[in-house]
């Protein structure tokens, strides 16, 4: 339970969040931001089509995740702000933090976490590894070795 993990680590709510899920995650993030918090949107992957349940989770948002992410919207409520495809529009402007992750990935400050509950071996794998990535039983990223 989502929700109750982050009263729990946050009891006074989130001041900040990055979310890329859309759908229930979504607005679990804007119902424990906090009076002032920010939510950054970089995309809302449960509402892709792979989802027969899409539909009726996102029926239930404050939001609607695709225009929120393709219009760029910025929504205030309140002192609240929730910034709709936060990506850099000028990735020039970002170029600096790509060696300084990969600098500390090679030192072994972070890591990448890859999913290792199925091997995809060759071209012929890729569409089964789309479908186990889309499937939300992932943690990490699902690699296809070719």
């Amino acid at each position: 339970d989502v929700a109750a993990e982050i009263k729990r680590l946050a009891p006074n709510g989130l001041d900040a969040v990055l979310e890329g899920v859309g759908g229930k995650m979504l607005q679990t993030a804007l119902d424990n931001l906090t009076p002032e918090g920010r939510l950054l949107q970089i995309g809302y992957i449960s509402e892709y089509p792979h989802n027969p349940d899409a539909a009726t989770e996102s029926s239930k948002n404050d939001v609607v995740a695709s225009e929120l992410f393709w219009k760029s919207q910025t929504i205030k409520r309140g002192k609240q702000t929730i910034y709709g495809n936060a990506w850099p529009k000028d990735y020039t402007a970002i170029a600096a933090s790509k060696s300084r992750v990969l600098k500390l990935f090679s030192e072994g400050k972070i890591k990448s976490l890859v999913d290792d509950t199925k091997d995809f071996v060759g071209l012929e794998s890729v569409s089964d590894a789309i479908e186990h990535m889309l499937s939300g039983k992932t943690i990490g990223k699902v690699v296809a070795k070719i």
